[in-house]
């Protein structure tokens, strides 16, 4: 019986000497704002989105030391809509990223579904969070977030430089390079000064033309606030002419600032312009407002006003952190737009 008692004793402790090596956290944002948006041709639309200022999510991330300064590392996340509960991918269980990996001290090895760069990038690069209405480069921009079937490395940071390389697997026999993506990063943060680089390349279906998209800009803590400067070059054109027209960018352009009011309220305001490269000038500008007011340090009021002008046929829209179905101009049209949300985090 003394025997039994040992081994069980001696059980548990080897399982709680495991468990300690480990952790695991759980945690989330819960994002929704009511939006007013009228854009010319189409009218006024009243909305109660989810993902104004970050996209809604539920996330499990964890650790395991591993010895000799190696740990093994996970993270799973799921998007959902916070005004009706719904999965934004009903074909995936956690869409927003899947993936586990090997670090050290030279670095960190990812495999899996994972953030692109430039999405983790754009949110430095302006006064809005990278999303809401108020953010030029979210609303005019077309790139992928993230990636299926991904071999990521992002270096450890030496005297304030951090890199990232991404391969996205294409898993396809013909052709055999078919979507897959190459993506690439480079960062620089000392002090009050903050730059970055990224770049992504996925090949088509086909073999035949491949999506590009850079992200470059950087910011300036002057104590008070930040001041921002963004820029985005894209070949998928979206809204501004035909999808991955061969030798045809999009290039947009962005300046911000904003300023601490106190401890708790932050204001800022931006501009933003773009210019089309196929020649027919289907260019955009817009001019934005943001103003948040931290209840808590995890709950945040923000308010957004956007004013987004299309030229020559262009339809651009305003958009949020998440999917929305837009207000969409008729061609060449104008549109305005006012949010008023909340954003809790878990």
């Amino acid at each position: 019986m003394k025997k039994a008692w040992a081994l069980a004793a001696g059980s548990l402790f080897c399982a709680s000497g495991a468990m300690a090596q480990s952790n695991v956290t759980i945690y989330g944002v819960v994002d929704t704002y009511l939006g007013y948006t009228n854009a010319s041709g189409r009218g006024s639309v009243v909305s109660l989105d989810s993902g104004g200022y970050q996209a809604s999510r539920l996330g499990f991330k964890g650790t395991e030391d591993l010895g000799g300064g190696l740990r093994a590392n996970f993270q799973m996340e799921n998007g959902f809509a916070s005004d009706t509960g719904g999965m934004h991918d009903s074909t995936r269980l956690f869409n927003r990223q899947s993936w586990v990996g090997l670090a050290n001290n030279l670095g960190e090895l990812r495999l899996g579904r994972q953030n692109s760069p430039g999405f983790l990038m754009i949110a430095r690069l302006d006064a809005f969070a990278g999303a809401t209405y108020a953010s030029f480069l979210n609303n005019v921009s077309a790139y992928t977030p993230r990636y299926d079937n991904v071999i990521g490395y992002i270096s450890p940071v030496m005297r304030g430089f951090k890199l990232q390389a991404y391969y996205g697997l294409g898993e396809q026999t013909t052709p055999k390079n078919g979507l897959s993506t190459y993506m690439l990063a480079g960062e620089y943060e000392s002090g009050p000064f903050y730059l970055g680089l990224s770049h992504s390349t996925q090949n088509s279906a086909n073999d035949n033309i491949a999506i590009r998209s850079t992200f470059a800009g950087g910011a300036y803590d002057y104590g008070n606030g930040k001041i921002f400067l963004g820029y985005y070059r894209g070949n998928n054109l979206g809204a501004a002419a035909t999808t991955n027209v061969r030798g045809s960018y999009y290039g947009a352009y962005s300046i911000s600032a904003n300023y601490r009011l106190n401890a708790q309220a932050t204001i800022g305001a931006g501009y933003g312009w773009a210019k089309d490269s196929t020649g027919a000038g289907r260019d955009a500008r817009q001019i934005s407002l943001i103003g948040t007011y931290d209840l808590s340090k995890r709950t945040m009021l923000y308010t957004t006003y956007a004013h987004l002008t299309n030229s020559n046929g262009a339809t651009f829209s305003l958009a949020g952190a998440a999917p929305i179905t837009k207000n969409v101009p008729a061609s060449g049209g104008t549109v305005n737009g006012i949010q008023f949300g909340i954003r809790h985090l878990f």
